[in-house]
């Protein structure tokens, strides 16, 4: 990201970056379908953001996927969500936090290794408790996940909001989306719950 800058042209976004391999593409606004607004906990606690735009442009790559603001603050993400015609993110999103069966059908999932975990506890008590951390560590991690995973409904898009380390906010306009996949398992539907994975043109998103 080296000398990274973006411009208004007058088609879309041009971005600029590179040291050895200096790469411009421009970015037509028109073929935006959807934006990702990407953090973690500590890049949160000082302020910053990248954007990633899905499109149907390609970069040198051959990718749909385009980085036009590695590091930037929330009123530069809303500039340049501005640029596309798409409102800001709003300061307080009022978001729907997901079913808690999300941990749950983990839970249950993972019986037979909890039944592993509690034989070596008897025979191989350094194997079992491994086992037993590991089990427990990723519920832990699971549980993480649900407490930040939850979606909005705001004006014409959907935003979807996941992860607890690599955390997401996925800004999907209604007229992008191209498809909506229902996933259900076994489990999943003992718990009366679903995944649901929409689609947009140039790649899925979410």
């Amino acid at each position: 990201d080296y000398g990274f800058r973006l411009d208004r042209t007058g088609v879309g976004l041009r971005r600029r970056r590179g040291l050895f391999t200096r790469t411009d593409v421009t970015l037509p606004i028109k073929r935006a379908q959807a934006a990702l607004v990407a953090s973690g906990p500590v890049r949160d606690r000082f302020g910053w953001r990248e954007l990633r735009l899905q499109s149907l442009a390609k970069d040198e790559g051959g990718k749909g996927s385009h980085v036009v603001a590695p590091l930037a603050r929330d009123e530069e993400v809303g500039r340049i969500l501005s640029e596309l015609e798409w409102a800001p993110l709003p300061e307080n999103v009022p978001w729907v936090r997901v079913s808690r069966a999300y941990v749950t059908t983990l839970a249950v999932g993972m019986i037979p290794l909890y039944l592993l975990a509690a034989g070596n506890l008897f025979f191989q008590p350094l194997i079992g408790a491994a086992i037993a951390v590991a089990l427990l560590g990723m519920l832990a991690t699971r549980w993480l996940a649900w407490s930040r995973t939850g979606y909005a409904v705001d004006a014409e898009r959907l935003l979807v909001r996941t992860g607890w380390w690599k955390r997401r906010i996925t800004v999907l306009p209604a007229p992008k989306i191209q498809s909506v996949d229902l996933r259900e398992s076994f489990i999943s539907r003992l718990f009366g719950i679903s995944a649901l994975q929409f689609g947009v043109a140039g790649g899925g998103m979410t």
